[in-house]
């Protein structure tokens, strides 16, 4: 494999931009096709020089090599990957909490961290002002920029092919980058070969991902539970207190407001809408990131919780000194076990860890391409019963017949078989 363009992207591309990154001759675009953004390659600008295939997380990333050369002497665990402590927490100030998807932490960090001048702006990702179904990644330079990039997108997102545009910033500046478990692994494989990507790039945020979903997905959401994608004025995901919901406005005024509950639990977390190579990725927390967050989902919490509590897992020693000398003014920090983390995303992290080997084995049974990992999994008969019906969901999402009848079973069904799924996924 010479160059991207003899990748099999159906099944091993993330759509991360890592490669559109490290091109020397610009040769590689993102660009939207079938619901997922996959890299599209000038053929009479590339010189085969094989940056592209070097940097592919799709390809192969070793989370146990590359955590230890960073954190030899951090804490490991199978679940959660190297660390050094483990906390919950939230943003102080009530709009960024109330309107971020669990605590609003990594907006109010990055906020902080821009004021005291420790960073000069990061790379995060909104939703588009004129397309308010399509999100961008772009570098932030104010507070108020951040804000605007505050809450969940689950659509496609490549925001690795940002970094790029680092090198017309002046030497002297410092970012952060604000990603998924995949999108942080193309932005350490940069860095390993790119030494002014690891000088301009000083800190990593990386947000708890179970897996992706394609533009289809949002889609199908719109037409059950409100009006449709035509006339949209205004789109979000998450916020408004939490768990929080999908938030419409269309520009006749009207407005729908759609909660997590009832989208997420029967359409998304069963892997519909899910690009193959979320199949058969095994990092849910992260771990490879400086500071790792997600949504806090213990019984204590949820019970007394309407408005956001964020999971926080340090990982670097320079991210354990950004929430030592923030955790003050910015955010409400309480250290807990780290058998609190894996209680809170339990059924997750069985699927991803667990249930990842016998997927893994299916795609090689059935010749598809796999990416090479330094973990080995263990695959079971159980859960190549729950990785067949993961990848049917997968499969049927993609076709307008299975859409058709996604759009139109009954809830009620469509639970019953969804409890199967998360029964056999992981173990």
């Amino acid at each position: 494999m010479k160059t991207i363009k003899d990748l099999n992207k159906k099944y091993l591309c993330m759509g991360c931009g890592a490669c559109a990154s490290i091109c020397p001759v610009n040769a590689l675009k993102m660009k939207l096709k079938d619901g997922q953004f996959y890299p599209v390659m000038d053929k009479d600008k590339c010189i085969e020089c094989g940056n592209c295939i070097d940097v592919c997380p799709g390809i192969s990333v070793s989370l146990n090599k590359l955590a230890e050369k960073f954190w030899p002497d951090n804490k490991w665990n199978f679940e959660l990957g190297r660390f050094r402590k483990t906390y919950i927490g939230y943003s102080n100030d009530f709009k960024i909490r109330f309107n971020s998807a669990s605590g609003g932490v990594a907006t109010a960090l990055l906020c902080s961290l821009l004021r005291k001048r420790i960073i000069d702006g990061a790379i995060i990702t909104k939703m588009n002002d004129r397309n308010p179904l399509r999100a961008e990644s772009f570098i932030a330079r104010t507070e108020e920029e951040i804000i605007s990039a505050q809450s969940s997108k689950y659509c496609p997102t490549c925001p690795v092919s940002i970094i790029k545009q680092l090198k017309d910033t002046s030497k002297e500046e410092k970012f952060a980058f604000v990603g998924l478990p995949c999108h942080i692994h193309g932005v350490k494989k940069l860095q390993e070969k790119e030494e002014w990507i690891r000088k301009k790039i000083i800190l990593t945020l990386g947000l708890f991902c179970s897996h992706g979903v394609t533009t289809l997905g949002t889609n199908l959401i719109l037409d059950k539970f409100a009006k449709g994608i035509k006339n949209l004025d205004k789109f979000q995901y998450r916020g408004r207190g939490w768990p929080g919901g999908v938030h419409v406005k269309y520009k006749n005024g009207e407005k729908y407001n759609i909660s997590l509950d009832k989208y997420w639990p029967s359409f998304f977390a069963p892997y519909f809408f899910t690009p193959y190579r979320c199949l058969t990725c095994s990092d849910l927390t992260s771990e490879l990131s400086d500071i790792s967050l997600g949504d806090a989902w213990l019984k204590e919490i949820k019970e007394r919780d309407n408005i956001g509590t964020s999971i926080i897992i340090s990982r670097s020693e320079f991210g354990e000194k950004v929430l030592a000398n923030i955790v003050s003014k910015e955010i409400s920090l309480k250290e807990i076990p780290y058998y609190k983390v894996i209680e809170a995303q339990r059924g997750i992290l069985k699927r991803k860890k667990i249930g990842v080997g016998s997927r893994l084995g299916l795609f090689k049974f059935l010749f598809k391409p796999i990416p090479k990992y330094d973990q080995k999994f263990k695959a079971s008969f159980k859960c190549y019963i729950g990785a067949i019906l993961i990848l049917v969901n997968a499969l049927i999402s993609k076709t307008k017949l299975g859409i058709k009848i996604l759009k139109f079973i009954p809830l009620k069904f469509l639970k019953k078989y969804c409890s199967y799924v998360f029964r056999y996924g992981g173990g």
